[in-house]
């Protein structure tokens, strides 16, 4: 949204108050500075399950740092004082939401799709696309009835799958027609160990938010052999899911081998879903048992 903008009926005097900023911007601050006062900030402490020291140390308070500028949180600074973190904002100290965001990192999985139906649907319309192994687990999933949008606990959960094997999962919640999808997934293809970095950004298309993930050099090779290699198969072969937490958040069709390293998550995210997203993908798992010291 472009802001709008009111003509001045004083251009002169406008012109010269431009001049004059220019010439000495301070002068120019809001209330000028004897009058603007700073910004209190807060710190807030984080205790780990064991110590830390030396780059093991420095690397976990840059992580910390990163993560908490990407949530957005102002002027983000983290010390290392006798081997702990203490992350320090201009402001109030973050919230419940944002302290979750800054000490947990999704599980991120993508899987080819081996079957794809709307829940409650005839499981006829599968044909023989799910595989014997995974039947059972499929016809027993039911999405719609599950508060969640992972598996319901007569089928295998999603988030302990072998990420060598096939398994199902549910999608959220379709923005078009508001039905629920569940699949059966091929083994792991990419993970988190394969990003290097995430942002979010408004969807250019409108209808929300979305992620863009860039790959290291093996993720990306993986991503183009996986998309090359399921962009010639009948449908829903020709799918790609995307699960974070074990729930298939997009399931785009592949049209062709994806190259360049780096691939765009659209899921009808909302702004601040996809920046706690990106900002715990961007960053590698901080140390185990991160938390707040004081919750």
């Amino acid at each position: 949204m472009k802001p709008s903008m009111r003509t001045s009926t004083r251009i002169a005097g406008t012109t010269a108050l431009l001049l004059a900023c220019a010439v000495g911007a301070a002068a120019c601050e809001s209330g000028g500075p004897a009058e603007k006062a700073a910004v209190p900030r807060t710190v807030t402490a984080f205790s780990t399950d064991g110590q830390l020291s030396g780059d093991a140390l420095t690397r976990a308070a840059e992580q910390l740092r990163r993560r908490a500028e990407l949530l957005g949180l102002p002027d983000p600074q983290v010390s290392t004082g006798s081997g702990t973190l203490s992350l320090s904002v201009a402001g109030p100290p973050p919230g419940k939401a944002e302290l979750t965001a800054l000490t947990q990192r999704p599980v991120l999985e993508i899987r080819p799709v081996l079957a794809d139906l709307v829940d409650g649907a005839a499981p006829e319309s599968t044909g023989s696309t799910v595989p014997p192994a995974l039947r059972a687990g499929f016809d027993a999933l039911h999405c719609a009835a599950s508060p969640s949008a992972t598996a319901t606990p007569t089928a295998a959960s999603p988030t302990t799958a072998d990420p060598a094997a096939g398994t199902v999962a549910c999608g959220g919640t379709e923005p078009a027609d508001g039905t629920r999808h569940k699949f059966a997934l091929g083994p792991v293809a990419l993970k988190n160990a394969d990003i290097a970095d995430s942002s979010a950004a408004a969807d250019p298309q409108g209808g929300g938010w979305q992620i863009t993930v860039r790959f290291t050099p093996a993720g990306g090779t993986a991503f183009a052999d996986l998309t090359g290699r399921i962009a010639s198969e009948q449908p829903p072969g020709n799918q790609l899911a995307v699960l974070l937490d074990g729930t298939v958040i997009t399931h785009p069709y592949v049209m062709q081998s994806i190259t360049g390293g780096e691939a765009v998550v659209t899921g009808a995210f909302t702004q601040d879903q996809a920046r706690t997203v990106a900002a715990q993908l961007a960053t590698a798992a901080l140390p185990a048992g991160l938390r707040p010291a004081n919750p």
